[in-house]
């Protein structure tokens, strides 16, 4: 299964409830939408619908975000350990919202200024 497939919701006709990234409650029948709906983690750490697929993947456990295309993420998802934990984010700082860190791996820069940061808060 690639990453987008991964992304991407396989609703029945049934209704979902989410939250959008502005935090208001959306009703949406995804099968009356006629479109793709991307399931991503808002700001506040809630799922949320989207048009657009996620820019950055995450592990919902181990709360860490990085490239879609990081090699130790793929590592573990050849291995089929890291699928169901997976999640998604529109962009960096929503990751950083929610209380994600960036993957040593893949981010080596913005790991390197967060641990810093968590250094310094002590």
């Amino acid at each position: 299964m690639s990453q987008i497939e991964a992304n991407f919701l396989g609703f029945s006709e049934a209704e979902e409830v989410f939250r959008d990234p502005q935090g208001a409650r959306q009703r949406l029948s995804l099968m009356k939408a006629n479109r793709k709906m991307y399931r991503l983690i808002g700001a506040d750490g809630r799922p949320c619908l989207s048009e657009k697929p996620g820019t950055l993947g995450g592990h919902r456990r181990l709360k860490g975000y990085g490239r879609l295309d990081c090699p130790s993420a793929l590592r573990w998802i050849a291995k089929g350990h890291y699928v169901r934990n997976r999640v998604f984010f529109a962009d960096e700082a929503t990751a950083i919202a929610a209380g994600y860190r960036p993957c040593a791996r893949c981010m080596p820069e913005a790991y390197r200024l967060w641990k810093e940061r968590e250094i310094k808060k002590g």
